[in-house]
């Protein structure tokens, strides 16, 4: 964007009684955050690429071992559809031809699923198949890799299907489509509660034999009912109401009439709400992604702020302990999508101020932020906590929020038109 149409938008803006923001501000946010993604590709302009998930924190430092060589699939899904959003379609492709290539060259599994994590950088086919994360650990004197890493949690597969399915609508190649159909195909297959509705939380550990994660998460359920109804918009009569009418039926489970917000899951092996937290995504998810939620956005949004807010943002759980970024993003998606882009003009300008010098998006506001979840299935594996470090995942969530993308629905991606189309320098 030039400065003379920078300030036109502002004077217009300015006029109209509209915040500068609404005319156009946030598109050149988002051009900068795409393109500082970007940069970080390496290899030939056609070679599928995982982007790393985590960038050193300032020059000379360096990642702990297990974020090294990480890329998880939740952000990588993240950067499919932000890309698209800002018209950088060959980097979108990249990424949506990575997880295609993790699809049919998995080390071991060949039933559709995909792991949390990838090995990041440019991918190569090779004989031991799609590479994962890992270090060499000179205490125990061989190759480690996370156990997280190497599972498949089913809300995390299915942001793999919801990529594809942005990368389906943005070029109408069936190849895309064909990869989210094996993934939820696997979900349905491997998750899904025979006795009630909704879907387990996937699998934790390394082949042959991961340990089932039997709570069951709103977020997770979420993400399938998104996938599935995507995919019943594509394939009329097809196999994917059901599934979504499952996921849908375990969300309204999870609503609490009397307080006003979603639990966060159920506890494990059991039908019962875990009571014990809350996470700020198992609310605002909902509203955008399920149509009969958005008439309870004004109960939603006034707990979520009362619980999860916390001076220019919100944190992940009610402990209020610092900003979490990437939710901050999604409660500006949100509100906007509501009706309040109000409430998402200080939100913006938190994101605007937590940008790397790499123009990426930090992690947290703070050095950590607890999130009162666990790594693993079990306490010995310790607490899941993010760190001030430039991440992709809240950089593409604030791209999807600075371009109003709703990344469940198929709208934004269904004609291949860009949101905002973004010079190279940007």
């Amino acid at each position: 964007m030039t400065a003379l149409r920078s300030l036109l938008i502002l004077a217009i803006a300015l006029i109209a009684g509209v915040p500068a923001a609404t005319a156009g501000e946030h598109d050149d946010l988002a051009c900068s955050l795409c393109g500082g993604m970007s940069v970080l590709m390496s290899g030939a302009p056609d070679q599928p690429f995982f982007l790393r998930s985590f960038e050193p924190a300032g020059e000379g430092a360096t990642l702990p071992p297990d974020l090294e060589n990480t890329a998880f699939t939740y952000d990588n899904a993240l950067a499919v559809m932000a890309f698209y959003g800002c018209g950088r379609r060959a980097e979108a492709k990249r990424i949506a031809d990575a997880f295609l290539h993790a699809l049919k060259s998995d080390r071991h599994y060949h039933d559709g699923r995909l792991r949390n994590a990838y090995r990041a950088g440019a991918v190569a086919p090779g004989p031991d198949g799609m590479l994962l994360p890992g270090y060499w650990n000179t205490e125990a004197n061989a190759w480690s890799e996370d156990d997280y890493q190497a599972g498949s949690a089913t809300g995390v597969s299915a942001w793999g299907a919801l990529a594809l399915l942005a990368a389906y609508g943005e070029t109408r190649d069936a190849v895309y489509l064909d990869g989210a159909r094996r993934i939820m195909r696997f979900i349905h297959a491997s998750t899904a509660d025979p006795t009630n509705p909704g879907f387990f939380g996937g699998f934790f550990g390394h082949e042959p034999a991961p340990a089932p994660l039997t709570w069951k998460s709103t977020e997770h359920n979420l993400d399938v009912y998104a996938a599935d109804r995507w995919l019943a918009g594509i394939d009329a009569g097809g196999e994917w109401t059901g599934p979504a009418d499952s996921a849908k039926a375990f969300l309204d489970a999870m609503w609490n009439a009397d307080n006003g917000h979603f639990h966060i899951g159920t506890l494990a092996d059991s039908t019962a709400p875990n009571t014990r937290s809350s996470g700020l995504d198992a609310q605002l998810w909902p509203l955008l992604a399920v149509p009969d939620f958005k008439a309870r956005a004004s109960q939603v949004l006034g707990w979520t702020e009362a619980e999860h807010g916390v001076p220019g943002g919100f944190d992940f759980d009610t402990d209020r302990d610092g900003i979490w970024l990437e939710g901050t993003a999604q409660a500006a998606l949100t509100y906007q999508a509501m009706g309040a882009p109000e409430k998402a003009a200080p939100l913006f300008a938190t994101i605007a101020a937590q940008v790397s010098p790499q123009k990426l998006v930090y992690a947290t506001v703070g050095a950590e932020l607890t999130t009162g979840l666990l790594v693993g299935p079990t306490p010995e594996f310790g607490e899941f906590k993010y760190y001030r470090l430039p991440h992709i995942g809240a950089t593409a969530w604030a791209v999807l929020a600075a371009l109003e993308l709703n990344p469940f629905t198929p709208a934004g991606f269904a004609d291949g038109a860009a949101k905002a189309p973004c010079s190279p320098s940007q």
